[in-house]
Parts: C-alpha cells; structure tokens; sequence
C-alpha cells in the first residue's frame, strides 16, 4: 500500500471512519496471516488470531503514532498476540522455566514502538536482521531445539521426553543458547549504531 495513502486512511480512520479502517485491513490482512500461518500451522487458529490483532488494532487506533508505519505498528501487535497465545497453550514449567522464557523475552526483546535510528532505518528492521543473522550461525542439536521450540511451539517437556538429557537438560540448553542469541544480538546492534 502506498505510504501517502496509508497515513490518509489512518488519519481518517482515527476519527473513526470504519471504511477507512477497511482499507487497511484489506491492505495488511495477507500479511498478517502469514505471519501467524507460518508459527501457529493451524490456519483457523491463525485466522483467529489475525483477526483478533486487527479487532486490537481498531481499538487502539487513537493511540497510533503518525510517524510510524501502520504495518509495523500491526505487526508489533501481531508478535504480542503471537506471545500471549504462545503462554497460554504452554505446558506449566517446574524449575524455572517460565523465569526463562521471560528472560529470553526481555533479552531479546524486539521493540516495535516504530523508532527510528540516525539513518532512517526503523530498529525493528535491525534487530530482525540482528535475530535472523544470529539464529543463522546456530547448527545442529542447538539450531532444531530452538526450532523444536519456538517455531513448532513443542513444551520443554515434550523435547525432553524425545532425549537422554532429561527435563533439566534441556531447560539448560535452553538457556545457553538463549545467552548465546542474547550476547550476538547485542553485537550486532553495537555494529550497527
């Protein structure tokens, strides 16, 4: 969607014009479906969700930046959706699990409040590339358990039953390689800015 036309249609549908609100679910939906087909695999659930974001994004249209791009705003709604759906099918961990996964979340956290760095180019665009790049130099056992994860949304539990390592095992693991992902994304960003 053009840039021009979208920031008409948000400063319209701010003043709580629905057709205008339309427009931009129609110019973002496919998007933002993908986005939760490629995570959740359930295409019912992923429509859910989508439409849940936008029904969020309706009633928060007021607190939207101008400066900002609507898609990017969307999608910052769609990962906190993707989240908390994420936590609420999540088997209850014992021994620290949920602290990890909170850590991991506020390590790692990708801020998509739309700021803009010296350069122009949004923080959210750089710390995905930094995230992407990081996971990239990941292989192996390591590489598939995050995968195993995060992308197929498997319990720790469940790894753990597939290996010899044991719950604790893999909850350590877990860990290390949240270290390890945390360590580069902030070199990377070091590099960056």
């Amino acid at each position: 969607m053009d840039e021009t036309i979208e920031r008409q249609l948000v400063k319209v549908a701010r003043e709580g014009d629905m057709a205008a609100f339309d427009a931009l679910v129609r110019g973002h939906q496919a998007s933002v479906r993908a986005f939760f087909r490629v995570r959740v695999f359930d295409w019912a659930t992923a429509d859910d969700l989508a439409q849940d974001v936008f029904l969020t994004a309706f009633k928060r249209i007021t607190t939207f930046r101008a400066e900002c791009r609507f898609g990017t705003w969307v999608r910052g709604i769609a990962i906190n959706h993707l989240r908390n759906w994420q936590r609420q099918r999540r088997d209850k961990p014992v021994g620290g699990g949920e602290e990890l996964q909170e850590l991991f979340a506020e390590q790692i956290d990708l801020n998509y409040h739309c700021e803009v760095t010296p350069d122009g180019e949004a923080e959210e665009t750089v710390m995905l590339a930094a995230l992407d790049k990081c996971v990239g130099k990941l292989a192996g056992p390591s590489r598939k358990l995050l995968d195993d994860r995060y992308r197929s949304g498997r319990t720790v539990r469940d790894i753990a039953t597939g290996t010899a390592k044991g719950y604790s095992g893999v909850v350590m693991q877990l860990l290390r390689i949240r270290k390890i992902l945390a360590d580069c994304i902030q070199q990377q960003l070091n590099q960056t800015f």
